[in-house]
């Protein structure tokens, strides 16, 4: 046996729990080229070290930190143009496009 220890490799299956994301989602990265995989027969593969490329779950926002972070957003946009309705622009959006 070599003196290179063999790196663990793991399915799309396996890697999209392991980053919090969806498997399609971990399959358009190896397609753009952005996380490498191998493939194996029809299956691909891709090594553990090799998932530096996402976030993992544990370190993503929580519920409420993502709450807490939109409604700050919220607040500086508030500070910029004022109140604002949300729907009504999007509403406007659409009419605008269809004109």
């Amino acid at each position: 046996m070599s003196g290179k220890t063999k790196e663990e490799r793991i399915t799309v299956r396996e890697a999209a729990k392991e980053c919090g994301r969806n498997m399609e989602t971990i399959r358009r990265w190896i397609w753009s080229g952005k996380l490498p995989a191998e493939k194996l027969g029809n299956q691909l593969f891709i090594k553990r070290g090799d998932l530096s490329v996402c976030q993992p779950e544990k370190e993503r926002l929580s519920r409420s930190e993502l709450f807490k972070s939109v409604e700050l957003l919220r607040e500086k946009i508030r500070a910029r143009v004022g109140e604002f309705d949300a729907a009504e622009l999007v509403r406007e959006s659409r009419e605008r496009r269809h004109e």
